[in-house]
């Protein structure tokens, strides 16, 4: 049986199944498909930060975010993952996933403590920085504006 990060890894990877007879011109398709794999390369650094970050409980913090969430990403009780789309899946799932990621590094940052019990990202603000200095610049702009 797969772990819940290797379904999201799997979801993630896709194929975006984009119908070239829908864009009226092969620029216009092209725009799309890199946006798309700019999605895919934004999910690789978020997935390795998840991994830095989570170590040992990723799996299960994942697998307990996606039962719980009430997100368009879901996990439910056969364990498989669910998406609905909003408008057009292509250009969706894989920021669904991203999203997913965010929030449980987010939970993460909030949660850390130093050897005194204080917390160490208290605010919205340092959280921000942590992801802006171990994310890289588009993937950083493309989720926190």
């Amino acid at each position: 049986m797969k772990n819940t990060i290797e379904k999201l890894v799997k979801f993630a990877s896709q194929k975006p199944g984009l119908t070239f007879a829908d864009y009226g011109e092969i620029s216009s398709y092209r725009r799309e498909m890199r946006e798309i794999t700019g999605d895919l390369h934004d999910f690789r650094e978020f997935l390795n930060l998840a991994f830095i970050r989570l170590d040992s409980d990723f799996d299960r913090k994942l697998t307990e975010y996606l039962q719980k969430s009430g997100d368009r990403l879901t996990l439910n009780e056969a364990g498989e993952l669910r998406y609905i789309t909003g408008q057009y899946f292509p250009t969706e799932y894989r920021p669904a996933c991203n999203r997913v990621l965010k929030s449980l590094i987010w939970d993460s940052l909030r949660e850390t403590k130093d050897s005194d019990g204080n917390y160490i990202y208290n605010d919205g603000d340092s959280i921000r920085a942590y992801f802006k200095k171990n994310l890289s610049r588009k993937c950083f702009r493309n989720y926190f504006r």
